[in-house]
Formats: C-alpha cells, sequence, structure tokens
C-alpha cells in the first residue's frame, strides 16, 4: 500500500509534507530539521510510518505507534526554544486483516519566528523550500527577525509584582552613575512595570533573582586560545545583571597586566584593556544577549594577547554571521532588549543613540593596526575581541577569519581584506583604496575588485553615480 490510497492529495514529497518510516532515535537532529523547517516556513505534514522515498505504507502497531508518538513529543520539548503548535492523528489502516497504524503530525507555521532548534548544544534555525530542509540563508533569518510579531522577551509581563526595595543593586548602580536615587516613575516610563506587574527584562535587575538565563563563565587561558594550553581558572556566575556586570569587570580588572607600551614619539603606561572600552564591551553583552535562548552562557575568556566576550545571540538586526571586521561604526545595530537597554541608559550605562562600539574604537585609535579591537558573529552568538594592549605581538584578525567557498583565481594579497570591508556594507573603489591605504587605480580595480567580480564574490550595485561592491555573503563561511 502507498500513501496516497490513504491520502489521495499525497503523492510526491514536497515543501508541504515528509515521511519517515521510523524516527531516529540515534540521531533526532535527521528528523528535527524538518519539524523546525516546517515552523519557519508554511507548515507541513510529517507522516511517520511511511517510506520516505517509495511512500511505502510500513505503519506501526498501536503499541508502536504510542511510543513514536510519545518519543517526538518529548524531542520537541527536548530541543525547541519555544513549542511549536502541531496536530497528532493516528490514521488506522487494514492490511491482512490486520488493522495497524501511521501517524500524520500537522505542524502549523508559527508567528514567532525563527523557531530556534538547539541540538548537542549547537542553536540552529531551518526552513522548508523546494521540497527541501535547509538552514536558514542570513537573509531569510534576518526577515523572520524584522517581520515576527514576537514580543521580546524583555517586554513580556510577568505576574510579580513591582517593589523598589526589590532592587536595591540596579538603584545603588544608578546613584553610582548618576548621582541621583531613582524614580518610579522613570521607571513606569520604560515599561519596566506595567500595571504593577514587572516585565521580564525587569525580573533579571531583581537583587535575588538566580535564574540561568544571566549565567556567566568567565576563563583565563595560558595561550592564545582554548586548545594551546591549560585553563588557568574558571569561574561562574548566575544573579542579577547588575552583579553580572560586577563580576565579569572585577574578574577581568583582577587579570589584566598593567605595562606600557612605545609609540612613535612616546612610550605612555597602559593597562591591557582601555577602561572605557571594557565597560562598553561588558554592558554591550548584558544588554543585547538573546535570553530567550535557555541553557546558553556569556563567555569572558581571557588569553595571552586578547580579551574575548561572547554573547549568546548573533548581532541583532544584522545578517547573522559576520566575518572579523574592525569597522565596528559600519553597521546599525537593533535593540533587541528595549526594557533592558532603557534601564541602563537611564543609569548612563548606554547611550540613547547607541554608540557603544564606536566608543571602543575611539579608546583603541591611538595604537597600532594589530591593537585593534574588532567584532564578528556566528553559531548564533557575537564576539567582541580587544587586544591587550600590554602585548607587543598584538592580534590579527585572522585569528578569527572566515574563508571563502571554492579558490579564488589569480588571488592577491587584498582579496581578503576587501571581502571582510565589503561584507556588511557595499563600498566604492576610493572607499576600499582608502581603506586599504593604497593608490585607487586601474590596475587595483581590474587585478583585485573585478577579479573577485567576474568570480562571484562580489557583486555591483549602484549608489547614486556611483558604482559600489559588497561581498556575496553565500560565497563566505566563517572558520
Amino acid at each position: 500500500m502507498e500513501l496516497n490510497q490513504l491520502f489521495p492529495n499525497y503523492f510526491v514529497e514536497n515543501e508541504e509534507f515528509e515521511c519517515k518510516a521510523r524516527l531516529n532515535r540515534e540521531d533526532s537532529f535527521s528528523w528535527m530539521k524538518t519539524v523546525d523547517g516546517f515552523v519557519n516556513a508554511k507548515g507541513g505534514v510529517f507522516f511517520l510510518g511511511v517510506e520516505d522515498k517509495s511512500l511505502k505504507v510500513i505503519g506501526y502497531t498501536q503499541q508502536e505507534a504510542d511510543s513514536e508518538k510519545m518519543f517526538f513529543h518529548n524531542e520537541i520539548h527536548n530541543h525547541m526554544n519555544i513549542l511549536p503548535s502541531y496536530i497528532t492523528e493516528l490514521v488506522p489502516y487494514e492490511v491482512h486483516q490486520t488493522t495497524r497504524f501511521i501517524l500524520k503530525i500537522t505542524i502549523f507555521e508559527t508567528l514567532e519566528k525563527p523557531l530556534i532548534m538547539k541540538y548537542n548544544g549547537m542553536p540552529m534555525v531551518f526552513v522548508r523550500r523546494d521540497g527541501f530542509t535547509n538552514a536558514a540563508t542570513e537573509e531569510e533569518l534576518r526577515t523572520m527577525v524584522l517581520n515576527s510579531p514576537r514580543k521580546a522577551f524583555d517586554e513580556a509581563i510577568s505576574d510579580v509584582d513591582f517593589q523598589l526595595d526589590n532592587f536595591t543593586r540596579y538603584a545603588s548602580f544608578y546613584r553610582e552613575r548618576t548621582g541621583k536615587e531613582v524614580k518610579i516613575k522613570e521607571l513606569e516610563a520604560i515599561k519596566f512595570f506595567v500595571n504593577g506587574k514587572l516585565s521580564n527584562g525587569a525580573l533579571l535587575f531583581q537583587d535575588a533573582y538566580r535564574g540561568e538565563r544571566t549565567k556567566i563563565v568567565c576563563s583565563m587561558y595560558r595561550g592564545k586560545n582554548r586548545g594551546d594550553d591549560t585553563i588557568i581558572t574558571s569561574n561562574s556566575f548566575q544573579g542579577n545583571l547588575i552583579d553580572g556586570y560586577q563580576f565579569m569587570y572585577e574578574f577581568i580588572q583582577a587579570r589584566m597586566n598593567h605595562g606600557w607600551i612605545k609609540l612613535e614619539d612616546k612610550r605612555i603606561d597602559v593597562d591591557s584593556y582601555p577602561k572605557r572600552a571594557l565597560f562598553e564591551a561588558i554592558i554591550n553583552a548584558l544588554a543585547h544577549r538573546d535570553y530567550y535562548m535557555e541553557g546558553t552562557q556569556i563567555n569572558v575568556d581571557i588569553f595571552a594577547n586578547r580579551l574575548v566576550i561572547s554573547s549568546p545571540g548573533s548581532l541583532f538586526g544584522s545578517s547573522g554571521n559576520l566575518p572579523p571586521t574592525y569597522d565596528l561604526s559600519s553597521f546599525v545595530s537593533k535593540r533587541r532588549n528595549e526594557v533592558i537597554s532603557n534601564a541602563f541608559v537611564l543609569a548612563k550605562a548606554m547611550e540613547a543613540k547607541g554608540t557603544g562600539l564606536e566608543k571602543i574604537m575611539e579608546e583603541y585609535a591611538p595604537y597600532d593596526k594589530k591593537h585593534q579591537p574588532y567584532i564578528y558573529s556566528k553559531n548564533n552568538s557575537f564576539f567582541i575581541v580587544l587586544p591587550d594592549l600590554t602585548n607587543e605581538d598584538g592580534i590579527s584578525i585572522a585569528d578569527d577569519s572566515f574563508y571563502v567557498i571554492g579558490t579564488i583565481n589569480h588571488s592577491t594579497r587584498f582579496d581578503y581584506a576587501v571581502l571582510s570591508y565589503c561584507y556588511l556594507t557595499a563600498r566604492s573603489i576610493k572607499e576600499i583604496t582608502e581603506h586599504l591605504g593604497i593608490s585607487n587605480s586601474s590596475f587595483f580595480k581590474k587585478n583585485v575588485v573585478d577579479n573577485l567580480l567576474e568570480q562571484g564574490y562580489l557583486e555591483e550595485e549602484k549608489q547614486g553615480n556611483k558604482n559600489c561592491y559588497r561581498t556575496k555573503s553565500e560565497k563566505i563561511k566563517i572558520r
């Protein structure tokens, strides 16, 4: 018996349905991504007990079908950040005078996109298109985020009553930075609480908060990466956001070096990391963290030549994975958490116009290229890298670089720098050459830009009366 004998409208697997003879219990990833793909697309139907190639009905006994249904339900609960909406039907059929069953699971499109599947600790997003399940492209992710009506995590209202006495740590932080006492009307204006009930964001500021959503792990290594040498120390934290800030800042302060660095005309005393840059990086990690992503953490890693602060959630409003870039001002980060960000703005720990990353650049402006900060995003995390100014060797953006898919024919030493600079924003030839510190010549355009253009690594677009060039993101992967 084939599936279309039971359901005449289902005869060729497409974007609307898929079949599995049995759910793979050793590798749930192989079928769970299909569920995630349906949810993030237009929904679909998942038939269990039907071969996926031939659509031959294999079926289950009643007991087997119940077991399969329960396994499906448990795995979805264990690996989805938000439970999808679905209906499970037990469909009987007769074969050799015996009743057997298949499972028809109707999976509905979610409005809360993207719905994230987490497997082996790795968050992933899939979509269903052209009859196949594929990882969501950066453009698809950006569209899902910007079009989703889902309320931000911190804006949802809890059932906990607002009492100012429960926020002494925030009140103290506010007082230290403004010289004033926090006013209840100010907190109400930013929707810290609504009708007397705390927002989810406000819950994270409560003195007594100890949940996992604020988990932080700070580590120090002897070498230049996690595999170079043994770890020196590692401490973890769960608590309110103000104490989380203090935990990170004190961990780094206690372990940073104090030395000097030679500039062109003088020698100056320096700390490993400029105070303002360090403050901005920590606040950025707290304010823009994706608090929907349970089981994740902010990581603070001190290496021999740099500090790396990573926060769950790619740079909100950007295109997912971003290759490393020195130009921290080349994009505008959309706020992920309005309530949390506004609470920091009230305490003058952030600026409403969002210039934190630019201030990091300003702090490092006097130093050479090997002592410049950079950012990148991969695997649903956002990274800020601060060079250790007391380390004479400095760092290179290549430490966290991307690689291209395929081979660049007639490659030059400028290729990767051009692709990195043009990844986030389309650039003119003049902008590219000024960034590289070289002359604007027809030789450069022909042998570098045109060469990358012809091979599909760059694409050309018109901006006013000038031609600009943007890196094709599908040709780049994060290392």
